[in-house]
């Protein structure tokens, strides 16, 4: 066998080191693929300035993207983009709401006649607002009657009506338009009441019927 010299023992293991950096280098050297305003797809090794807003994708030595970077949005895709969170934020926060209101209606009226039992009690209270309204109106609408006729009776007979009856017929009447006008609203209450309850009674058999999670 001949032997081998120093020199080329050295020659022979500077050659290898090389190989071995060469082979590091195309190891660890990265490709992308990037995809320009009009659409163009490039390769490179190193992605130029004009590649920075266009989305790109580093690519591993089989090919395969392992990083991917979409490209920037204009202003106008930003505010789009914003907006759209916005309203997915607010869905969001409407869809908790809903939940939470949903657990109430739950644990507060174990069984549907709770639900009802509660509500009657409101309704009851409206009912004789509505009542004691209608009854103070008739009242004073036949206070009002009373002194008009008395006024008209003074007229016929020549005479002038006293400014006291004339007082009273204009306090009688804003009282009476008064009462009305609580009467229209209290009514007004009841039909938001009922309301309320055909959306809430609705509600309470859909979440008693659905299954449990």
């Amino acid at each position: 066998m001949k032997p081998i010299n120093a020199l080329s023992l050295l020659v022979a293991t500077g050659a290898l080191a090389l190989a071995m950096l060469s082979f590091d280098a195309d190891a660890q050297r990265k490709l992308y693929r990037w995809t320009d305003k009009d659409g163009k797809v490039h390769y490179t090794d190193q992605l130029p300035a004009e590649a920075v807003k266009d989305k790109q994708e580093e690519l591993n030595n089989q090919g395969m993207a392992v990083r991917t970077t979409e490209r920037a949005r204009t202003p106008e895709e930003q505010a789009a983009w914003e907006a759209e969170q916005k309203k997915l934020e607010e869905e969001r926060r409407i869809a908790e709401e809903k939940a939470k209101m949903d657990a109430v209606l739950t644990s507060s009226y174990p069984t549907e006649a709770d639900l009802a039992r509660a509500y009657k009690e409101r309704f009851d209270l409206l009912a004789q607002s509505l009542e004691s309204a209608r009854v103070g109106i008739r009242s004073q609408e036949k206070s009002l009657a009373d002194l008009l006729a008395h006024a008209a009776d003074l007229e016929r007979n020549g005479q002038n009506v006293p400014v006291g009856i004339k007082d009273s017929i204009n306090l009688t009447r804003s009282q009476v338009n008064e009462q009305r006008d609580y009467l229209e609203r209290r009514e007004n209450e009841h039909t938001a009441l009922q309301a309320e309850y055909d959306r809430l009674l609705a509600r309470y058999r859909e979440l008693k019927a659905a299954p449990s999670p």
